[in-house]
């Protein structure tokens, strides 16, 4: 994931930080080599939203050309069930970039879950 929760804040993955997983609580440690793209990962292994991949660098640039504020906000269902999404706007509408193969039943279990939602 790219934001974490760091003193309250959302937070992207900065050498030495750790900090709060915005959908379970867990803690994440901040994951900035140089073979992979900074992220954040939780520091036990854990996967909390199962719609998780990894994400690539175009992923995270498609992120990139919308407000921080949009990025990677938990949705939360009325049942508890959360998942992040990639962009959620102030209207509510949510986009997901998807660059990959996604399972005809999982892209409707989301477009379901998210109701406002764009590919």
């Amino acid at each position: 994931m790219k934001l974490a929760i760091v003193g309250g804040q959302r937070r992207v993955a900065t050498p030495g930080l750790t900090g709060e997983c915005p959908v379970c609580g867990e803690t994440t440690i901040a994951k900035c080599g140089e073979k992979n793209i900074w992220h954040w990962a939780h520091k036990a292994k854990r996967i909390c939203d199962r719609w998780w991949e990894n994400e690539t660098q175009w992923h995270r640039d498609w992120k990139g050309r919308f407000p921080v504020e949009w990025q990677e906000l938990v949705h939360c269902a009325e049942n508890g069930e959360k998942h992040i999404a990639d962009i959620k706007t102030e209207q509510d509408w949510v986009i997901e970039f998807q660059h990959s193969f996604i399972n005809p039943d999982e892209r409707r279990s989301r477009e379901a879950f998210y109701q406002n939602l764009v590919w």
